[in-house]
């Protein structure tokens, strides 16, 4: 089952089981992860497209709470972030992106700064989008200039 017809099936279940908050995020959710297949040729999208709109969301949901001040609503977006989280893969450890990134560093003829693309093409082949591309950026400038 693709992860946008789990979210359907899950929107449907959190309606009847009258659950408000799951039900309108996953309707919300639902719409803007069909919006990305859709713009981009009228297909379904794909459990890649779905799972990076679930991190936009989850981002949105994280600077929300920086700035909201009401206790309510940050138990809210805790509640959405929960949920959010749960249909995201789980994401690699410090300890193996940068055991990765060590073997493939290890493995290069030229270790130079010029080497970053193909290390950071790597990493997303081996770990997808499970992986803090910013943090792991900053620790392959760090192995290559070691």
């Amino acid at each position: 089952m693709s992860l946008l017809a789990q979210l359907k099936k899950d929107s449907l279940l959190a309606r009847k089981a009258a659950d408000s908050v799951r039900a309108t995020l996953l309707s919300t959710l639902i719409a803007e992860a069909e919006m990305v297949g859709k713009n981009a040729g009228n297909r379904e999208s794909s459990d890649d497209e779905v799972q990076q709109t679930i991190r936009k969301f989850l981002k949105n949901n994280q600077e929300a709470v920086a700035v909201i001040k009401d206790a309510d609503r940050l138990a809210v977006l805790a509640q959405e972030s929960a949920i959010l989280t749960s249909y995201l893969p789980p994401m690699a450890s410090e300890a193996e992106v940068k055991a990765f990134i060590a073997d493939t560093v290890a493995g290069l003829a030229d270790r130079s700064p010029k080497q970053m693309g193909a290390v950071m093409g790597a990493l997303k082949g081996k770990f997808g989008t499970s992986f803090d591309a910013k943090q792991a950026n900053a620790w392959v400038k760090e192995a290559l200039a070691g």
